[in-house]
């Protein structure tokens, strides 16, 4: 019995530990580091700071790959999709070069770049910037273009190429933030920016929703089928396109008013509250998801002679609660009052507190039953 405790719990740490998903977290820290600086420094620098970390990120995924490849490995996804399929296609060259090759270029230029722009702001001239703005104008097209071949050629998802044609998406909107007419165009589709918001928040509150209904119904048995297990991950899905959603259209925002929202504390804490809810919402996919049908809801711990597994439940209900929680937090800071910012980032601490102490009282009553 100690045996198979030791390795069950090995598995686990082995698991935990991958560098696919260490890399992976790390892109999710990184970031959210991002967005800080523009939070900070709602200038010029502060955006020439948040492309830099980006491109960190970009260069980091990019690098990643070109690793996997060379060194003929399998390229592990986070979220057991197929991503060998997709960078052994032969869309995975262009004109005859290998993607990778040019996303450790075009990352590797862009961070260098913009970094000197921090640290030096005078360090391009404006026609130097002008080509900069083009070279992030054909990235972000180029990486439509492969989400597109993603989606309807291959049939076929990489989250790794998904991550960074996100981050290439997001280097050519906040590098738009130097370019007027760029900002008057965006301030003209205000209407439009709330409809992508709102709609974020339809899809994720919604999905969210359905999601705790339907574990509830299927922890009725105190174990999870493949079937059911494959059920929540299609509205996990769901979920991550409404943070998408709700995120560019902040994005958006921040870039047409910098200076007003960088003050708002209404839009600092919904923004930091559904970045945490997408840090545990992606602790949930990564490391609980692959493990949900061999964790023994409702057991004793291994102490009390339970399954090795059941160590895992505690931290899952913790880990969807606070995902859970800022969700409906964020949703509902929207309404409130504009507080200001100790007032509500106490508010969100309560809420997380009595969100978690009350998945912790629920799952204790589970192992009494």
């Amino acid at each position: 019995m100690a045996s198979n405790d030791n390795e069950a719990n090995s598995s686990i740490r082995t698991m935990l530990i991958q560098p696919s998903i260490l890399l992976y977290f790390f892109l999710i820290i990184l970031v959210v580091s991002g967005f800080i600086f523009p939070v900070i420094s709602p200038e010029a620098s502060g955006f020439y700071a948040f492309i830099a970390v980006m491109a960190l990120g970009g260069l980091a995924i990019a690098s990643y790959i070109y690793y996997v490849k060379r060194n003929g490995r399998e390229l592990i996804c986070p979220l057991g999709s197929d991503c060998n399929a997709v960078i052994s296609s032969r869309y995975s060259k262009f004109l005859g070069i290998p993607l990778e090759y040019g996303g450790l270029a075009y990352y590797a230029l862009i961070f260098v770049m913009y970094l000197c722009l921090v640290i030096v702001p005078g360090f391009l001239s404006g026609r130097a910037l002008l080509g900069l703005s083009l070279l992030t104008s054909a990235a972000f097209l180029f990486s439509l273009y492969l989400l597109f071949v993603q989606a309807f050629i291959l049939r076929q998802w990489c989250i790794w190429c998904i991550m960074s044609a996100l981050l290439s998406i997001m280097i050519f909107i906040v590098s738009l933030s130097g370019a007027p007419y760029a900002i008057s165009l965006l301030s003209g589709a205000d209407k439009a920016i709330d409809f992508v918001h709102t709609l974020g928040f339809g899809l994720g509150l919604g999905s969210v929703s359905a999601s705790l209904f339907l574990f509830l119904r299927f922890l009725r048995d105190s174990k999870l089928t493949d079937e059911e297990a494959r059920t929540l991950k299609g509205t996990s899905e769901i979920i991550w396109l409404g943070l998408v959603l709700v995120l560019v259209s902040q994005f958006l925002s921040f870039v047409i008013d910098p200076a007003a929202l960088s003050e708002s504390s209404v839009f600092l804490v919904q923004t930091a509250s559904l970045f945490i809810s997408g840090i545990s919402g992606a602790a949930l996919l990564i490391i609980f998801g692959p493990l949900l049908t061999i964790i023994p809801f409702g057991e004793d711990e291994p102490s009390l002679g339970g399954s090795p597994f059941s160590v895992l439940e505690k931290p899952f209900f913790a880990t969807a609660s606070i995902a859970l929680s800022s969700w409906y937090f964020a949703f509902a800071v929207e309404y409130a009052p504009n507080l200001n910012l100790p007032t509500l980032v106490f508010s969100y601490a309560v809420v997380l507190l009595l969100s978690v102490s009350l998945s912790l009282v629920w799952e204790k009553r589970l192992e009494k039953q």
